[in-house]
């Protein structure tokens, strides 16, 4: 972890022709990727965040949260946190359903009105790097924790 102090330079130890190690400073300017290595699909929690607002949670994320049917939304402003509390009030008008994916085994979460309720944005598809379920099975997504999973936009087929 980085120290408060604007004047802190990382280090890293690299291996020398004599064997022996010296130390390389990295500038300030260099940006520690928070993303970590590919886990297998069905070994790792996967949840993302659209623009258009809807909430991606991969079976895994889904099983974590018990399975909900719907779910509460909350955001926790001074913490930048997204908070899923799973109900089965499907019919109650502040639950947002948790919906079959359709493309995958995962589930969605339409939350459009919410983002737009609470100003937030997404240029482009994020995901959460580490979503956290406490006891109760409330879900809690840090919008200051994600990495870009976009890969811009699709091309478009040519039609004969």
């Amino acid at each position: 972890m980085l120290d408060a102090n604007p004047t802190t330079v990382l280090s890293m130890k690299h291996p020398c022709e004599n064997g022996t190690r010296k130390m390389m400073q990295l500038d300030r300017q260099c940006e520690k990727f928070m993303g970590g290595p590919t886990l297998a699909y069905t070994e790792r929690v996967h949840v993302t965040i659209s623009p258009k607002g809807a909430i991606f949670l991969n079976q895994k994320a889904h099983k974590m949260m018990g399975r909900p049917l719907a779910v509460y939304l909350y955001y926790n402003r001074p913490k930048d946190t997204i908070i899923l509390e799973p109900t089965d009030a499907i019919t109650a008008n502040a639950a947002f359903l948790v919906r079959d994916d359709g493309l995958s085994t995962g589930r969605r979460i339409y939350a459009n009105p919410f983002c737009k309720h609470f100003g937030i944005r997404i240029s482009k598809t994020q995901r959460f790097i580490e979503p956290t379920v406490d006891a109760v099975s409330r879900m809690y997504l840090k919008l200051s924790e994600t990495v870009s999973v976009a890969t811009g936009p699709r091309k478009k087929k040519y039609q004969k």
